[in-house]
């Protein structure tokens, strides 16, 4: 049984829509979705508060578990669903960010990991 060591969100909207944010220098840009590694005794839920706070300064409503993601190891990514209903400011980091549907998936490009997670939510 592997242990929980990253989380991530999936942030959507009233019209099935997902947030994503871009990230990267000139060349070396892509796309995903939020998410962090666990540190220390801290619980899933306020790991993945923590990251969206950081990313996009703004609280999660409707957080619910969505599915989990054997990773090397015996690592475990688990991915939560929410929305945001407030202004939302970007952390530095972070180039631009877009609201998505599943007919635009492909026209972004993504890490093999985000865009499994994307596929999946898509299908629900």
């Amino acid at each position: 049984m592997g242990m929980v060591t990253r989380c991530s969100i999936i942030i959507y909207d009233d019209f099935g829509n997902v947030l994503i944010a871009e990230r990267g220098k000139r060349n070396e840009r892509s796309w995903g979705i939020f998410g962090k590694e666990i540190k220390g005794k801290e619980t899933e839920e306020k790991c993945i508060s923590k990251a969206v706070d950081k990313d996009i300064k703004c609280t999660i409503f409707d957080l619910k578990p969505f599915k989990e993601y054997n990773l090397e190891g015996e690592k475990i990514l688990k991915v939560f669903t929410g929305s945001v209903k407030e202004y939302i400011t970007c952390h530095k980091s972070i180039n631009n960010i877009k609201w998505i549907s599943k007919r635009n998936i492909e026209d972004y490009i993504f890490n093999d990991e985000d865009k499994m997670i994307l596929k999946d939510y898509f299908k629900n």
